[in-house]
């Protein structure tokens, strides 16, 4: 695009300067940035090469520099005049031709307009969400789930190929499984007509004794729930469930069978019920990556043999430790208890080596910001087992708060403290909206989400505004088909004639999406494409008010300005569909 003609160029002038003994030799590793001036008087883009060169140059004048540029800059036939603005800013003014060449361009590529190749060889594995398997999805664990899943589909976009995995931690958390099937394990009981005698939850709560179901079984003797045990309604769900399944067959199986049923079952049907809060979401996985098959293949023990084979790990106090603290970590961590059972250090190290050794050249881990403090010991493990650290990167999400009635929502409709994503969001606002609140504002910030908001059908919904934006404009060519226009091919219409401000806004707008899209990539900033999509949705208000596509009895318009405008309209349909596609957000043809 435009931005790719510019540096290159700027490029030309910097080797044509050299060659005429007025810069030094600078090599060819120099970062051209160009950036879009906010006050249209700075010209269409503008450059601060002439003030990040000072220092390669030697040149202490910036302005001085910049001139020196300008006068080897070779001529071309977009551009209209280069001037030097402040310390030595280069500001581009162009023709409105590129702007129109580049509807050739967009309508050419259609789906694949934005895409390039620059991270083709590149093979990254995505690993996002894995919530413990010991209850539902959670509104926190949305946001983890869309930012991997746009963040797969971005670096996607630029050439790379991608793997979304689920890590399910059902190994060395067996004992919160072992709590929570035998929670599942009390509630099956019960449905059996067994009394449940449910501990007090705190100081201030009272026993409670909870009758079997159905109640007219009063001989069963009571059982009574694990004092620290799972007390979400998720948990009976799981207990009716099973016992549509199996009925009372375990209720004459011996506490062995009975133990390792609850263990197998409790966790197949927790992970379903995630699956599909996920898909519902809108999110797949490629792989769900099961933490005990480490152990069945005896990739932790080989693990920790590497790292002692290669001299980072030694013995204290009848524990095996890592000397992590020589790879970055503030001090060294135990791979091995005294007890001589694994640390989840040790487990997580032999689970990053086997996501190289399948093959990927790069691994994104997304965690809630509560895992701040196990970032430097992960990288230390993964550089003492012989891998580039820089290789792997950890983003850390924050908080997501909901908003409804002007209230915080504190807990779910039915599930106590746990605010499930599907039953308490996606299915309120549904999955689109759900998907780009939580893309509005980088993970590094908390997030709040109105609901009562989300569920607006206004301009004061960003969703609404957006998906309406594309809507419309499907609904331009479908009435101009309706009153007998037929859509041009970008190259037959008069695109010259689309010289408005407002038509070159959009234009512009349009030209930036392959930039956009290449930052959000490099940024792991999918939010910049939430704040497009709504200055795009902006910009074409502006030219609908400005610039009638449709000729009217009260306002009519040339058939030539007509097809140039709703080639112009096509172009915006083709750019705002892509974006919403890399989004995972429907875009409507009518609302």
């Amino acid at each position: 695009m435009i931005t790719s003609v510019l540096i290159a160029l700027l490029r030309t002038a910097l080797d044509n300067a050299h060659s005429a003994d007025e810069l030094p030799l600078i090599g060819d590793d120099i970062a051209i940035q160009i950036e879009t001036p906010r006050n249209k008087q700075f010209g269409d883009y503008s450059s601060n090469i002439a003030l990040t060169l000072k220092k390669a140059t030697g040149i202490s004048d910036s302005r001085d520099l910049a001139q020196r540029i300008v006068r080897h800059f070779p001529e071309n036939a977009h551009v209209t005049r280069l001037e030097i603005a402040g310390r030595g800013f280069l500001n581009f003014y162009l023709k409105p031709t590129w702007l129109h060449d580049a509807m050739l361009t967009i309508e050419a590529q259609d789906s694949a307009y934005g895409t390039n190749s620059t991270l083709n060889g590149e093979t990254i594995l995505i690993e996002f969400v894995s919530a413990n398997p010991t209850g539902p999805i959670s509104v926190v664990n949305g946001r983890a789930a869309v930012l991997g899943d746009v963040l797969a589909s971005l670096l996607k976009s630029q050439g790379a190929k991608v793997s979304r995995e689920y890590y399910i931690n059902d190994a060395l958390n067996s004992l919160q499984l072992e709590k929570f099937s035998a929670s599942v394990a009390v509630r099956y009981s019960q449905y059996l007509g067994h009394p449940v005698v449910v501990p007090p939850a705190d100081e201030d709560s009272e026993e409670v004794i909870e009758a079997g179901i159905p109640e007219t079984i009063a001989e069963k003797p009571s059982i009574h729930f694990p004092k620290d045990g799972y007390r979400g309604e998720y948990v009976k769900d799981i207990a009716r469930d099973i016992y549509a399944e199996v009925g009372d067959r375990l209720e004459s199986a011996t506490e062995e069978e009975r133990t390792a049923y609850f263990r197998t079952a409790t966790l197949e049907h927790t992970i379903a019920s995630q699956r599909g809060a996920l898909g519902a979401f809108g999110v797949e996985f490629d792989t769900w990556f099961y933490e005990s098959s480490l152990y069945a293949e005896n990739s932790v023990e080989k693990s920790i043999e590497r790292l002692k084979a290669q001299g980072h790990a030694y013995e204290k106090e009848g524990a095996l430790w890592l000397k992590s603290s020589d790879f970055g970590d503030e001090k060294d961590r135990v791979l091995v208890r005294s007890n001589e059972k694994a640390t989840y250090v040790a487990a997580d190290i032999a689970y990053h080596v086997n996501k190289f050794e399948r093959g990927n050249t790069k691994l994104i881990n997304i965690w809630g910001a509560d895992h701040h403090g196990y970032v430097a010991r992960l990288k230390a493990g993964v550089a003492a087992a012989g891998y580039d650290p820089k290789n792997l990167d950890i983003i850390l999400t924050q908080m997501v708060s909901l908003v409804r009635d002007g209230e915080a929502v504190i807990g779910g409709k039915r599930k106590g403290n746990v605010i499930e994503l599907k039953e308490d969001l996606v299915d309120d606002i549904g999955r689109d909206a759900a998907r780009f609140y939580f893309l509005l504002n980088s993970y590094e910030t908390p997030a709040t989400v109105d609901v009562e908001l989300a569920k607006r059908q206004s301009n004061d919904n960003p969703v609404y505004y957006v998906q309406y934006a594309h809507a419309r404009l499907v609904n331009i060519l479908r009435r101009a088909e309706e009153q007998g226009f037929t859509l041009q091919p970008a190259e037959r219409v008069e695109r010259d004639r689309l010289i408005d401000p407002a038509e070159l806004d959009v234009l512009r707008k349009l030209t930036d999406y392959p930039a956009e899209l290449t930052s959000a990539a490099k940024e792991y900033a999918p939010h910049r494409l939430t704040r497009y999509a709504m200055e795009m949705a902006s910009l074409l208000n502006g030219f609908y008010e400005n610039c009638r596509v449709l000729p009217s009895k009260d306002e009519p318009t040339p058939p030539e300005l007509t097809q140039a405008r709703l080639a112009l309209v096509n172009a915006a349909r083709i750019v705002l569909r892509n974006l919403l596609v890399v989004l995972g957000i429907t875009p409507v043809e009518k609302m």
